[in-house]
């Protein structure tokens, strides 16, 4: 049997964007996640859904009160790939449970992500090993998203 959970879609609208020109809405999916922590289970967090990006990040706040193992230190850059872009990571593995809003939630995960020695970024999964084992749907112009086990 298979699990679906249903993924979140959030219109929003740049206001800086906006007052240049009429840019309209910009979509960002998201479900929730609950980590492992050294004893039982985070509180549910809020992630986005990044299927542009290869690997989860988390910030500070999130990843100091999971169990984490590190395995390297790196460094994770955007569009812009210069030096004083780049932001120090530290190479985990950890394990996550996702959930929708009426709590169904999918087996445990084990993930490599990127636990950012910052706090000023957002919770973001990405494929390596998390989004590239469940089937991802996403049909925006219909309202509907939803991820499969």
């Amino acid at each position: 049997m298979s699990t679906k959970l249903r993924i979140r879609i959030k219109k929003l609208i740049d206001p800086e964007l906006d007052l240049k020109l009429d840019y309209g809405e910009l979509v960002r999916l998201s479900i929730l996640i609950r980590f492992k922590t050294e004893s039982g289970w985070s509180k549910l967090y809020e992630a986005i859904i990044d299927t542009g990006a290869h690997t989860s990040v988390i910030p500070r706040y999130i990843w100091e009160g999971i169990y984490a193992e590190e395995k390297a230190n790196h460094f994770v850059q955007g569009i812009v790939p210069k030096e004083e872009c780049s932001l120090p990571v530290k190479v985990s593995i950890i394990s996550g449970v996702l959930f929708d809003d009426e709590l169904d939630h999918t087996n445990e995960v084990e993930f490599y992500a990127f636990c950012a020695i910052d706090d000023r970024v957002p919770l973001i999964l990405g494929f390596k090993d998390l989004l590239e084992t469940f089937a991802i749907h996403f049909d925006i112009k219909s309202g509907v998203a939803y991820l499969e086990e």
